[in-house]
């Protein structure tokens, strides 16, 4: 086989980690803005993302998820 020096061995192309990179920025920029918004109004903004289950806190949400994990694991 012939390798140069030079050549890494990716699987992503720069061309694609550009691509991925930018749709990164943008949706970070989309999530960033509706949070400022949420908070410069005072928006109640927990209701834009049910928690499972229909729970009202991130909390109990978050606890919810890792027990149904744990209980597929075993």
């Amino acid at each position: 086989m012939d390798h140069h020096p030079n050549q890494h061995m990716t699987f992503i192309s720069d061309t694609h980690l550009k691509g991925y990179r930018m749709i990164f920025v943008v949706l970070f920029c989309v999530f960033m803005t509706l949070a400022v918004l949420g908070q410069l109004l005072a928006l109640n903004w927990r209701t834009w993302l049910p928690g499972a289950e229909g729970t009202k806190t991130t909390l109990v949400s978050v606890k919810s998820a890792v027990y149904t994990v744990i209980s597929q694991l075993t």
